[in-house]
Formats: C-alpha cells, structure tokens, sequence
C-alpha cells in the first residue's frame, strides 16, 4: 500500500470515530487496554492507566480499564469505585456495566450485580456474557426456569457456549426433564468431550442409561471416550472408533510402564467377544508399536458389564472397557 494511500485510509477511520462521538485518544487509550487484556500483563496496565486516569479523568475509558487491571488482579473492591465511574461517564455502554456487575458479584454484592446485567441487556439484549452470567446467578439462587431461559439465549448467539451447554443440562437433571436432559448432555459432549466437566457429564449420561460416552481409567488419568463401534453382526471395527482408539493408544503408549487392559463384553456371544477383544488389540499395536511385547492384555466375557454412574447401578451388554495396570 502506498503510503499516502495508508495516510488517507488513517485519516478516514478517525473521522469514523469523530462522527460518532470517539476521540483518537479514546482509540489510543482502547487498543492499550485491550492490549494489555490480551497479554495478561495487568500489573502494567493498572500503571498506565493510572497515568492515564491522573492526565484525563473525564475519560470513561480511562476508568474503565483501570478497573478492569484490578479486577484480573483480584482486587474487586478497588476496581469497584472507576467501574462505577466508568458507568456514569457512559452510561449506554453495556460492557461498563457488565463489569460493575462482575466486581459487584465479586464482592457479595450479588443483587446489585444482577441488576448490572439486567442493564447490559437493556442497551444490548444479545450481550452474550451479561446473558451468561445472569443465568449463572439465577441458577445460584435457584430460580431455575430463568436461568434456562437466558441460556436458551446465549445459545442462540453462540451455540459452542461450554457454560450455557453444561448448565442448561444440569436444570434440566434437576427439574427431571430426563429427555430433554440426556440430549443436552449429548450436545455438551458433542463440542467438549474431554476435561472435568467432560467426565461429570458423561456420569450424568451413563445414569440415564446412555452409553454413548464412558469414562475410562487409564493410570492417574480419566478420560472420556465415545463408545468403541463395531460394523453389525462382526468384530470389524467402525472408523469412527478410530479416534477414541488413539487417544487411549497415545495415552498408554506416552507412560514409561503399564500394561493396557482392553475388556470386552457382548452378551450371550463370547465369542464375537474374543474376535473384538483381538481386533482392537490388533489396532492399537499397529497405530502404536509402543505397545507391542506383551504391553497389551485381552479378555473377553459373555455377559453384561456391571457398573455405577452417578451413584446407580448400570448394566450395558456391549462394550469395550480399558484400563491400566503396573503403571506406578
């Protein structure tokens, strides 16, 4: 680009912003902010924007990222006074508010910092975090039906949300829409299937009797992995078992020592149940020759596997269980 060509380019965002009401110094004082945000370095945010607070203090932004800088630093008490102050500066930003709310919750006020939200909304009724955490206080004081509700918002504008996916499941468990509840869980594990939450989700699954995810023990580790497929009727394994398979191959494989325990069940078949036993084994020392010599153990049983998910007993009469033994 040509430099008079970029000189012109500057020169019209400024007159954008001017046009509507922002000053280059309020541009300036944005993309520090953010920049500081982004890297995490709030300790030298809160100096410059002290600075900047103590050269222009009519400056909302000024106030506002100061307050931010003490809030990321746990600090929510001493960012409440410039978040305040940002708010009655511009009083039509719904991030401003939405961060008052954030100190405010932070520091027990939780009223005052639904009200916040409530705000945030009322000058942008799709402002994803205000929807969020307004559902997330909601749903702490028990009124569940609206936190479902600012959820079932959320979701509409970010469907990929972890927090609204999980916890509109769990109203779900709670007011026994067991139904709907077993497809949110579903819909969670789809998009997060592994982490903490992961394995309390697939729990919540397992006790409705759906055996689409399990976790399985491997070591230190729990993990989460989509049921092992087999084509009907055979031991041939399905592709889309393949990348449970490797995560449970790289996993075994990655540990100095252990040996790879790989249970089959099929009811009233053992001996399908032998022939699947050998097909994975057969998988997993092909992807990963780390597990050959003995590091890989079958067995294999004609009958239904007992376990307990979420404190019920469950029965599954297909499955593929793996686990690790001698790994400490």
């Amino acid at each position: 680009m040509k430099p008079s060509s970029l000189h012109s380019r500057l020169l019209l965002v400024a007159g954008i912003f001017l046009l509507s009401g922002c000053s280059m110094t309020d541009i300036g004082s944005t993309l520090r902010g953010d920049h500081y945000l982004m890297t995490g370095d709030y300790r030298a945010g809160e100096t410059s924007f002290r600075q900047s607070v103590r050269e222009n203090p009519a400056s909302a932004g000024n106030n506002y990222y100061l307050g931010r800088f003490l809030l990321a630093q746990n600090r929510p008490k001493q960012a409440l006074p410039w978040l305040e102050k940002a708010v009655r500066l511009d009083p039509d930003n719904a991030d401003y508010h939405f961060w008052l709310g954030m100190a405010l919750g932070a520091t027990g006020r939780n009223k005052a910092e639904r009200k916040q939200y409530k705000q945030a909304l009322a000058i942008d009724p799709k402002h994803l975090q205000s929807l969020i955490y307004l559902g997330n206080a909601e749903l702490q004081r028990g009124q569940y039906t609206k936190a479902l509700s600012f959820y079932q918002k959320a979701l509409r504008i970010w469907p990929g949300s972890p927090t609204a996916l999980y916890n509109r499941a769990l109203i779900m468990k709670i007011l026994g829409r067991t139904p709907e509840e077993k497809i949110a869980w579903l819909q969670y594990l789809d998009r997060y299937p592994s982490g903490s939450l992961a394995i309390r989700a697939t729990s919540h699954l397992n006790r409705l009797g759906d055996f689409s995810y399990r976790n399985h023990y491997l070591g230190c580790r729990t993990i989460t992995l989509t049921k092992i497929w087999f084509r009907p009727f055979t031991a041939e394994l399905d592709r889309y078992s393949h990348p449970a398979l490797n995560l449970v191959g790289a996993t075994a494989s990655n540990m100095k020592k252990g040996t790879l325990q790989v249970v089959v069940y099929q009811k009233n078949d053992r001996e399908l149940a032998r022939q699947r036993a050998i097909s994975v084994k057969k998988y997993l020392q092909q992807k990963y020759p780390a597990l050959k010599g003995g590091r890989i153990r079958i067995s294999w049983f004609d009958r239904e596997e007992i376990f307990t998910a979420d404190g019920r007993k469950q029965k599954s009469g297909e499955s593929v269980r793996f686990f690790l033994t001698g790994w400490k």
